[in-house]
């Protein structure tokens, strides 16, 4: 995504009791295109840090109530990854490197330095941002990626016990010319073929799916049919293991091709599907569908344990979304869903 379209995603606290310097900055940054909230003491900070997603967070050192070391202790029990820029009024107040240290603040900015130093010290913040979502959507990956390994390992175990029984009974046919063979066997011998060589040909396609999408190709197109199975296959296994209800439809119109980052939200759509189910008991019911719309391919997840998902969690899914272009999240007590732009 370019730098424009990143920051456009982004939400910006900025916390100071200089009424004045706090609306110039508020102002500027508006300009330039932040999307940005003000507030003017630490305890407003701690009230809106937590009731609502920001990716950066401007501090000033002294305010009044809680100042601004105090804010982000506050914080940083529940929020890890929120970008801190530390601001103080004099040359004087900078913080010491064990503090910024212990409490992971990314920067501190002097005021007297002027806003375009300001504006600086954002683009580093800005990129440090998405450099955590690139490592963060790399795991994501990396663990998806290895549980439609384990998946792909325990279907394929399947279909060569299906072939192997096929065999079998071909060759008693074959060895015993002189008997004669009920057409129910026949058929079963049939049947054991064509479900063998339709699953085999989903694995097949479905790994082919994988490979390419390997690249990282931003022009990477995949069937609509081939995203549903993969993500299926993905979770198959945990559901299994869970005794989880895990229902999945599609309704998709035919040859439907999705493109651009749909592999990113094919991981990822998996890896909160998984974390949902995770958090389920036996026989509770996780529903996953795949649909469009005439804008959007829409991954839709519904299960009443969204409600446990941890909010460190869902913040970071917010974060991730950011990173992927055209792609939107919406979560509800009962209900998440991604959307993709055609």
């Amino acid at each position: 995504m370019t730098y424009e379209n990143i920051i456009k995603n982004i939400n910006i606290l900025l916390a100071d009791d200089d009424e004045d310097y706090l609306l110039m900055t508020y102002t500027f940054l508006k300009q330039l295109g932040y999307n940005v909230d003000k507030v003017t003491d630490g305890k407003k900070a701690i009230e809106a840090l937590n009731s609502k997603d920001y990716q950066i967070a401007l501090l000033d050192y002294f305010m009044p109530g809680l100042n601004g070391e105090e804010v982000i202790q506050e914080i940083r029990k529940t929020n890890k990854q929120l970008i801190i820029i530390l601001q103080t009024g004099f040359s004087g107040q900078k913080p010491p490197i064990e503090t910024m240290q212990t409490l992971n603040i990314q920067n501190y900015f002097d005021k007297t330095e002027g806003i375009d130093r300001l504006n600086l010290e954002l683009i580093s913040a800005v990129k440090i941002f998405k450099q955590q979502n690139e490592i963060e959507l790399s795991k994501y990956k990396q663990n998806a990626i290895g549980n439609l390994i384990s998946g792909i390992a325990q279907e394929m175990k399947a279909d060569l016990l299906s072939v192997s029984a096929s065999i079998e009974l071909a060759n008693m046919v074959l060895k015993d010319k002189n008997t004669n063979v009920e057409q129910s066997e026949v058929e079963k011998l049939n049947t054991f073929y064509n479900n063998s060589k339709e699953t085999l040909s989903n694995i097949d396609k479905i790994l082919t799916s994988l490979i390419s999408q390997s690249g990282n190709d931003s022009d990477y197109v995949i069937d609509g049919n081939e995203a549903y199975k993969l993500i299926k296959l993905i979770l198959k296994n945990i559901a299994k293991e869970r005794q989880v209800d895990f229902e999945t439809n599609i309704s998709l119109r035919p040859n439907s091709y999705i493109k651009g980052d749909v592999n990113d939200i094919i991981f990822l759509t998996s890896e909160i599907l998984s974390k949902i189910i995770e958090q389920s008991n036996k026989d509770d019911s996780v529903k996953f569908a795949l649909t469009e719309d005439e804008e959007n391919w829409l991954f839709e997840i519904n299960s009443e344990n969204i409600s446990k998902l941890q909010n460190s969690f869902t913040y970071l899914l917010r974060m991730l979304v950011i990173s992927i272009e055209n792609c939107m999240l919406n979560i509800e007590e009962n209900k998440i869903v991604i959307s993709l732009k055609k």
